[in-house]
Protein backbone atom coordinates (compact mmCIF):
# COMPACT_ATOMS: atom_id res chain seq x y z
CA UNK A 1 0.00 0.00 0.00
CA UNK A 2 1.20 3.57 -0.76
CA UNK A 3 1.59 5.96 2.23
CA UNK A 4 1.79 9.80 2.81
CA UNK A 5 4.43 11.21 4.98
CA UNK A 6 2.16 14.37 5.94
CA UNK A 7 -0.82 12.03 6.70
CA UNK A 8 0.62 12.21 10.37
CA UNK A 9 1.23 15.83 10.90
CA UNK A 10 -1.96 17.13 8.91
CA UNK A 11 -4.97 14.70 9.70
CA UNK A 12 -5.48 15.58 13.17
CA UNK A 13 -5.96 19.76 12.51
CA UNK A 14 -8.13 18.75 8.85
CA UNK A 15 -10.31 16.52 11.04
CA UNK A 16 -10.99 18.85 13.52
CA UNK A 17 -11.49 21.80 11.36
CA UNK A 18 -14.12 19.52 9.15
CA UNK A 19 -15.86 18.62 11.97
CA UNK A 20 -16.09 21.96 13.02
CA UNK A 21 -17.93 22.87 9.86
CA UNK A 22 -20.65 19.44 9.92
CA UNK A 23 -18.81 17.04 7.82
CA UNK A 24 -18.33 14.56 10.75
CA UNK A 25 -22.36 14.66 10.73
CA UNK A 26 -22.69 14.17 7.01
CA UNK A 27 -24.50 11.13 5.28
CA UNK A 28 -22.96 10.45 2.04
CA UNK A 29 -19.19 11.55 1.71
CA UNK A 30 -17.29 11.81 -2.01
CA UNK A 31 -13.43 12.15 -1.55
CA UNK A 32 -11.89 13.42 -4.61
CA UNK A 33 -7.96 12.89 -4.58
CA UNK A 34 -7.78 10.09 -1.54
CA UNK A 35 -4.30 8.74 -2.59
CA UNK A 36 -3.21 6.16 -0.50
CA UNK A 37 -6.23 5.71 1.46
CA UNK A 38 -5.23 6.69 4.57
CA UNK A 39 -7.16 9.99 5.72
CA UNK A 40 -10.81 8.36 4.32
CA UNK A 41 -10.06 5.13 6.50
CA UNK A 42 -9.19 7.57 9.87
CA UNK A 43 -12.12 9.90 9.08
CA UNK A 44 -14.26 6.55 8.73
CA UNK A 45 -13.21 5.29 12.03
CA UNK A 46 -13.27 8.61 14.15
CA UNK A 47 -16.64 9.58 12.51
CA UNK A 48 -20.26 6.77 12.66
CA UNK A 49 -22.25 8.91 10.90
CA UNK A 50 -20.74 9.12 7.27
CA UNK A 51 -20.45 6.51 4.17
CA UNK A 52 -17.43 7.40 2.08
CA UNK A 53 -16.95 7.38 -1.40
CA UNK A 54 -13.48 7.57 -2.00
CA UNK A 55 -12.19 8.57 -5.64
CA UNK A 56 -8.71 9.22 -7.51
CA UNK A 57 -7.22 9.59 -10.90
CA UNK A 58 -4.61 7.75 -10.20
CA UNK A 59 -5.40 3.71 -10.29
CA UNK A 60 -2.51 2.72 -7.94
CA UNK A 61 -3.67 5.32 -5.47
CA UNK A 62 -7.74 3.63 -6.12
CA UNK A 63 -6.03 0.01 -5.60
CA UNK A 64 -4.22 1.42 -1.96
CA UNK A 65 -7.27 2.93 -1.15
CA UNK A 66 -9.15 -0.60 -0.81
CA UNK A 67 -6.91 -2.57 0.15
CA UNK A 68 -6.03 0.19 3.27
CA UNK A 69 -10.39 0.37 3.79
CA UNK A 70 -10.05 -3.94 3.47
CA UNK A 71 -7.92 -4.11 6.09
CA UNK A 72 -9.41 -1.89 8.54
CA UNK A 73 -12.67 -3.88 8.14
CA UNK A 74 -14.49 -0.55 6.47
CA UNK A 75 -14.45 -1.47 2.74
CA UNK A 76 -18.32 -2.12 1.40
CA UNK A 77 -19.39 -1.15 4.36
CA UNK A 78 -18.75 2.36 5.10
CA UNK A 79 -16.26 2.48 2.76
CA UNK A 80 -17.36 1.99 -0.86
CA UNK A 81 -14.96 0.67 -3.43
CA UNK A 82 -12.98 3.58 -4.77
CA UNK A 83 -13.35 4.53 -8.16
CA UNK A 84 -11.44 6.40 -11.04
CA UNK A 85 -12.42 10.00 -11.34
CA UNK A 86 -10.01 13.00 -12.67
CA UNK A 87 -11.38 15.95 -12.00
CA UNK A 88 -9.85 17.92 -14.61
CA UNK A 89 -12.26 16.57 -16.99
CA UNK A 90 -15.58 18.42 -17.44
CA UNK A 91 -18.01 14.98 -16.79
CA UNK A 92 -17.05 12.33 -13.82
CA UNK A 93 -18.81 9.48 -15.05
CA UNK A 94 -18.09 6.83 -12.28
CA UNK A 95 -19.98 9.12 -9.61
CA UNK A 96 -22.54 11.24 -11.84
CA UNK A 97 -25.61 10.02 -11.15
CA UNK A 98 -25.25 8.37 -7.71
CA UNK A 99 -27.79 9.84 -4.90
CA UNK A 100 -26.08 13.60 -4.25
CA UNK A 101 -23.66 13.62 -1.56
CA UNK A 102 -24.44 16.30 1.34
CA UNK A 103 -20.59 16.73 1.77
CA UNK A 104 -17.55 16.72 -0.72
CA UNK A 105 -14.30 16.85 0.63
CA UNK A 106 -10.59 17.14 -1.87
CA UNK A 107 -7.16 17.17 0.68
CA UNK A 108 -4.11 18.78 -1.17
CA UNK A 109 -5.67 18.52 -4.95
CA UNK A 110 -5.91 21.76 -5.73
CA UNK A 111 -2.10 22.88 -6.30
CA UNK A 112 -1.76 19.55 -8.21
CA UNK A 113 -4.48 20.26 -10.81
CA UNK A 114 -3.52 22.78 -13.87
CA UNK A 115 -5.40 26.10 -13.02
CA UNK A 116 -7.39 25.41 -16.18
CA UNK A 117 -9.20 23.03 -14.24
CA UNK A 118 -10.48 25.15 -11.63
CA UNK A 119 -13.93 25.92 -13.33
CA UNK A 120 -14.34 21.99 -14.06
CA UNK A 121 -13.56 20.78 -10.65
CA UNK A 122 -16.29 23.06 -9.08
CA UNK A 123 -18.73 22.67 -12.06
CA UNK A 124 -18.39 18.95 -10.91
CA UNK A 125 -18.66 19.24 -6.98
CA UNK A 126 -22.07 21.82 -8.23
CA UNK A 127 -23.81 19.05 -10.05
CA UNK A 128 -22.72 16.67 -7.48
CA UNK A 129 -23.64 18.09 -4.45
CA UNK A 130 -26.81 18.02 -2.80
CA UNK A 131 -28.80 21.60 -1.92
CA UNK A 132 -27.49 22.84 0.99
CA UNK A 133 -24.15 19.98 1.20
CA UNK A 134 -20.93 20.88 1.87
CA UNK A 135 -17.42 21.51 -0.08
CA UNK A 136 -14.33 21.35 1.55
CA UNK A 137 -10.82 22.04 0.16
CA UNK A 138 -7.71 21.50 2.39
CA UNK A 139 -4.83 23.62 1.02
CA UNK A 140 -2.82 26.61 0.28
CA UNK A 141 -3.84 29.95 -1.18
CA UNK A 142 -3.11 33.40 -2.64
CA UNK A 143 -5.73 35.90 -0.86
CA UNK A 144 -5.66 39.29 -3.06
CA UNK A 145 -2.47 38.53 -4.59
CA UNK A 146 -0.60 37.37 -1.43
CA UNK A 147 1.09 33.98 -0.37
CA UNK A 148 0.23 32.72 3.49
CA UNK A 149 3.77 32.63 4.74
CA UNK A 150 7.03 32.76 2.96
CA UNK A 151 7.35 29.27 2.48
CA UNK A 152 4.40 28.95 0.20
CA UNK A 153 5.81 31.02 -1.81
CA UNK A 154 8.32 28.75 -2.53
CA UNK A 155 6.31 25.91 -2.67
CA UNK A 156 4.71 28.04 -5.37
CA UNK A 157 7.82 28.42 -7.34
CA UNK A 158 8.61 24.60 -6.79
CA UNK A 159 5.36 23.26 -8.17
CA UNK A 160 5.25 25.15 -11.05
CA UNK A 161 8.81 24.19 -12.09
CA UNK A 162 7.44 20.40 -11.97
CA UNK A 163 4.32 21.29 -14.44
CA UNK A 164 1.76 21.33 -11.99
CA UNK A 165 -0.87 24.00 -11.42
CA UNK A 166 0.95 25.61 -8.02
CA UNK A 167 -1.12 27.76 -5.65
CA UNK A 168 -4.51 28.87 -6.57
CA UNK A 169 -5.86 32.43 -6.00
CA UNK A 170 -8.75 32.36 -3.60
CA UNK A 171 -10.72 34.77 -5.42
CA UNK A 172 -10.55 32.77 -9.14
CA UNK A 173 -11.80 29.80 -6.92
CA UNK A 174 -14.76 32.24 -5.41
CA UNK A 175 -15.75 33.25 -8.92
CA UNK A 176 -15.59 29.14 -10.32
CA UNK A 177 -17.80 28.30 -7.04
CA UNK A 178 -20.45 30.57 -7.89
CA UNK A 179 -20.85 29.79 -11.00
CA UNK A 180 -21.46 26.33 -10.00
CA UNK A 181 -23.87 27.53 -7.34
CA UNK A 182 -21.46 27.30 -4.24
CA UNK A 183 -20.65 30.28 -1.93
CA UNK A 184 -17.49 30.33 0.30
CA UNK A 185 -18.67 30.31 4.45
CA UNK A 186 -15.65 29.60 6.56
CA UNK A 187 -11.48 29.79 6.17
CA UNK A 188 -9.95 28.11 8.84
CA UNK A 189 -6.15 28.90 9.40
CA UNK A 190 -4.31 25.37 9.87
CA UNK A 191 -0.32 24.89 10.84
CA UNK A 192 2.55 24.98 8.16
CA UNK A 193 0.42 28.02 6.74
CA UNK A 194 -2.24 25.63 5.26
CA UNK A 195 -6.04 27.04 4.78
CA UNK A 196 -9.09 24.64 5.24
CA UNK A 197 -12.03 26.05 3.06
CA UNK A 198 -15.27 25.74 3.43
CA UNK A 199 -18.26 26.23 0.31
CA UNK A 200 -21.81 25.39 0.95
CA UNK A 201 -24.33 24.69 -2.13
CA UNK A 202 -26.75 27.56 -2.46
CA UNK A 203 -30.25 26.36 -1.27
CA UNK A 204 -32.42 28.07 -4.07
CA UNK A 205 -35.18 25.49 -3.43
CA UNK A 206 -34.63 23.43 -6.80
CA UNK A 207 -33.89 19.58 -6.78
CA UNK A 208 -31.52 17.83 -9.25
CA UNK A 209 -32.46 15.53 -11.42
CA UNK A 210 -30.28 12.57 -9.40
CA UNK A 211 -31.88 13.78 -6.35
CA UNK A 212 -35.79 13.34 -7.91
CA UNK A 213 -34.59 10.14 -9.12
CA UNK A 214 -33.41 9.18 -6.20
CA UNK A 215 -36.41 10.89 -4.05
CA UNK A 216 -38.81 9.08 -6.13
CA UNK A 217 -37.02 6.02 -5.97
CA UNK A 218 -37.23 6.17 -2.08
CA UNK A 219 -41.03 7.07 -1.90
CA UNK A 220 -41.63 4.15 -4.38
CA UNK A 221 -40.54 1.74 -2.13
CA UNK A 222 -41.92 3.09 0.89
CA UNK A 223 -45.41 3.02 -0.74
CA UNK A 224 -44.39 -0.75 -1.57
CA UNK A 225 -43.51 -1.66 1.74
CA UNK A 226 -46.70 0.17 3.07
CA UNK A 227 -49.10 -1.78 0.42
CA UNK A 228 -47.17 -4.95 0.26
CA UNK A 229 -47.33 -4.72 -3.77
CA UNK A 230 -45.11 -3.63 -6.66
CA UNK A 231 -47.81 -1.78 -8.37
CA UNK A 232 -51.02 -0.20 -7.55
CA UNK A 233 -54.05 -1.60 -8.84
CA UNK A 234 -55.57 0.70 -11.84
CA UNK A 235 -59.09 2.39 -10.14
CA UNK A 236 -61.92 1.72 -12.43
CA UNK A 237 -64.31 4.67 -13.54
CA UNK A 238 -67.10 5.67 -10.51
CA UNK A 239 -70.78 4.49 -11.01
CA UNK A 240 -71.45 8.03 -11.65
CA UNK A 241 -69.36 7.61 -14.83
CA UNK A 242 -71.37 4.91 -15.87
CA UNK A 243 -73.33 5.44 -19.14
CA UNK A 244 -74.33 2.29 -20.71
CA UNK A 245 -76.58 -0.57 -19.39
CA UNK A 246 -76.17 -1.18 -15.79
CA UNK A 247 -74.61 -4.37 -14.40
CA UNK A 248 -76.32 -7.83 -13.98
CA UNK A 249 -75.78 -9.53 -10.85
CA UNK A 250 -73.90 -12.95 -10.73
CA UNK A 251 -72.44 -12.31 -14.23
CA UNK A 252 -68.38 -11.71 -14.91
CA UNK A 253 -66.95 -8.88 -12.69
CA UNK A 254 -68.86 -9.36 -9.78
CA UNK A 255 -67.87 -11.25 -6.61
CA UNK A 256 -69.66 -14.32 -6.78
CA UNK A 257 -69.40 -13.74 -10.48
CA UNK A 258 -66.41 -15.46 -12.82
CA UNK A 259 -63.32 -13.19 -13.22
CA UNK A 260 -63.76 -11.05 -9.96
CA UNK A 261 -61.28 -10.63 -7.08
CA UNK A 262 -61.96 -13.95 -5.75
CA UNK A 263 -60.33 -15.05 -8.75
CA UNK A 264 -57.31 -13.27 -8.67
Amino acid sequence: MQSSPAFSRNIDPIADAMAAQGFDRCEFLLELGCGPGEHVVEFAKRWEEPFFQPTDCSRAAVTSTDLRAKEAGLRATRICPARIVDVSETKWPQVEGDPPYDGIYSINVVHIMPSTAIPSFFAGCGRNLSPGGLLGLYDTWTFAGEFIGPNNARFDQSLRSQGYGGVASIEECDEAASGAGLERIDVAYLPANNQFVTYRKIDDGGISSAAQEFREAVMRADLQEEDGRVEPLPMGPSMEDYTGEPPIEGAEGFADGVGGEDDL
